[in-house]
């Protein structure tokens, strides 16, 4: 088992898309890589000045998927060029960033994301080690099956599409926006 951490806007979407993906073993909501001398809340973080985004702990089986996959479900949902924002969510927690625990991973993440990088005039992912992490709130786990009508700044049928689409770490080359364009 392998893990790896996604902020990608609230968390609750991402947590979603996430736990809808093939090897994809467990997944769960909490804030990652704040100020050491704070242990973080929800209302903490909101506040703002926390350092900490809302992230998604993704653990996963490389047997069953890659990260390449996983990676190019991250990239087919959020918009990487806006700092501190998805969708209508404003706020320094809401900054995207993927965050690694081993060398091979970060060779991963920076080699896609280098390939998506490259189609945008202005690219803000935080690609950086784990520095620390902090389960959220009960109430936010989940919170998308819990609550079927619940907010979410990730279309549903998009997110339905991605989870459908299995790509092979060969296969991406170019950004996932535009393999999804040809693909689906």
């Amino acid at each position: 088992m392998k893990d790896i951490y996604f902020a990608g806007g609230c968390f609750w979407g991402i947590e979603k898309l996430f736990a809808s993906l093939p090897g994809v073993i467990t997944t769960e909501c909490g804030y990652a890589n704040g100020l050491s001398d704070i242990v973080p809340n929800y209302e903490k973080v909101c506040y703002g000045g926390t350092g900490f985004r809302e992230t998604v702990k993704v653990v996963y089986d490389e047997s069953q998927t890659s990260l390449e996959a996983l990676l190019f479900a991250y990239y087919s949902v959020i918009d990487p060029t806006i700092p501190n924002r998805q969708g209508p969510d404003k706020g320094s927690q809401y900054q995207v960033g993927i965050y690694y625990t081993d060398d091979k991973t970060e060779e991963t993440v920076r080699r896609i994301s280098e390939i998506e990088k490259a189609s945008y005039d202005q690219f803000i992912v935080e690609i950086k080690p784990l520095k620390n992490y902090y389960t959220a709130e009960d109430y936010h786990q989940k919170y998308l099956d819990k609550n079927p009508r619940g907010y979410c700044h990730i279309n549903p049928v998009r997110m339905s599409e991605i989870a459908k689409f299995n790509i092979r770490p060969e296969e991406y080359n170019k950004p996932a926006r535009e393999i999804l364009k040809i693909e689906i």
